[in-house]
């Protein structure tokens, strides 16, 4: 061998030796860093790869991957829990929408049911008004009905009105019959002396002892109430057709000196009439047995 090639190989020697030292070198360097990267493994519960770097390697290779692909799949389980919990939020979101819609609804109505409710209670507010309105005057009603029930109370019943009917056309008769006598004596009396007698013609004008005395004249006649009953309107007097009553007669009622009302004469008999008692009278002065004094309308009483 010449001494070219041998000097080449000594080149070429020297410098494969210091690629390998260079390579060792850098090699070194990255196992390092490897070994500084992967330390935390060996004190990681799921892995704990050995501190040696070859067994350490293996390790992560065979623990790394395994755990990996367990999370991996963890992963993917997750993903299609996310999704369906998606999904399931999108469902109750739509029925949480659908409630809103519910509830805006029911809002509504409750405004609705509100008015109403206030305007029942106001139309009740005005019927317990009116209840205590109409109680009042029901009250009231019932006080009238108990003074006119009392007033009823006190009147004739059906057989004492017809038994004083009875007394009054007997008494009638009576008169009717002295009367007739007297005016017989009075005409004979006149016919047998030519003049006449000191006394009057009609006996009704001398007075009676406890009697009420019947006043006649134009303007004005007393009577009696024999009877009355104020449910009805009606008041009957112990005067009648003889006294010159008149159906539909009419005349004002007075009671010392005093107007207390009106009346209508509806019925007429011999010594009694009815009559019907006129608005605006003052039904309490009007009294069974009371002295009234009539006086007609027209001014004069009629003439028999």
């Amino acid at each position: 061998m010449n001494k070219s090639a041998n000097l080449v190989l000594r080149i070429v020697g020297v410098i494969a030796a210091i690629a390998a030292c260079v390579f060792a070198y850098l090699l070194k360097g990255k196992v390092d860093t490897a070994m500084a990267n992967t330390a935390w493994t060996t004190t990681d519960t799921e892995i704990l790869a050995n501190k040696q770097f070859d067994l350490r390697m293996v390790d992560i290779n065979t623990k790394a991957k395994s755990l990996l692909e367990a999370k991996r799949t963890k992963i993917t389980e997750l993903e299609g829990n996310v999704k369906d919990l998606n999904a399931d939020v999108a469902d109750k979101k739509q029925k949480i929408e659908g409630l809103t819609a519910n509830v805006t609804t029911l809002e509504g109505e409750r405004a609705e049911l509100t008015r109403k409710r206030d305007e029942l209670n106001a139309q009740l507010t005005e019927a317990n008004s009116k209840k205590d309105s109409l109680t009042a005057e029901l009250n009231s009603a019932k006080e009238e009905l108990a003074k006119d029930k009392e007033k009823i109370a006190s009147l004739f019943t059906k057989e004492q009105l017809d038994g004083e009917i009875a007394k009054a056309n007997k008494a009638e008769e009576n008169r009717n019959t002295a009367t007739q006598k007297y005016v017989q004596l009075y005409n004979w009396t006149v016919a047998t002396t030519g003049n006449k007698p000191p006394y009057p013609r009609d006996p009704l004008l001398e007075e009676k002892a406890d009697t009420v005395q019947i006043e006649f004249g134009p303007e004005t006649i007393k009577t009696r109430i024999v009877v009355i009953d104020p449910s009805k309107g009606l008041v009957s007097f112990s005067v009648g057709e003889l006294n010159g009553i008149k159906p539909q007669a009419g005349f004002y009622v007075r009671i010392n000196n005093e107007n207390v009302g009106t009346i209508r004469v509806e019925a007429v008999q011999a010594a009694l009439s009815t009559a019907q008692i006129l608005p605006g009278a003052k039904l309490d002065q009007f009294t069974r047995g009371g002295v009234v004094t009539l006086v007609p309308f027209t001014g004069k009483i009629a003439n028999n």
